[in-house]
């Protein structure tokens, strides 16, 4: 299987998608990005390094809704 994120085949170890997910430590915000963003399931190294990144700069941009009423 090819990695969505960094491209490179990995073996992935599990009978379906719904395992890995059951199987993954991400939490549920981790979860919906990646389901939203990503054609398929990380390889360990990108899951790892989207695990331990997802939270760095305290909020995600892509989790950030535009104000509306913003002037200019």
């Amino acid at each position: 299987m090819k990695c969505p994120r960094c491209e490179r085949e990995f073996a992935f170890e599990f009978l379906n998608v719904q395992q890995w997910l059951k199987s993954t430590t991400l939490d549920s915000e981790q979860l919906s990005f990646l389901l939203c963003n990503y054609e398929g399931p990380l390889c360990s190294e990108c899951t790892a390094d989207f695990q331990s990144s997802f939270y760095a700069s305290g909020v995600n941009p892509a989790m950030v809704k535009p104000k509306s009423n913003q002037k200019r």
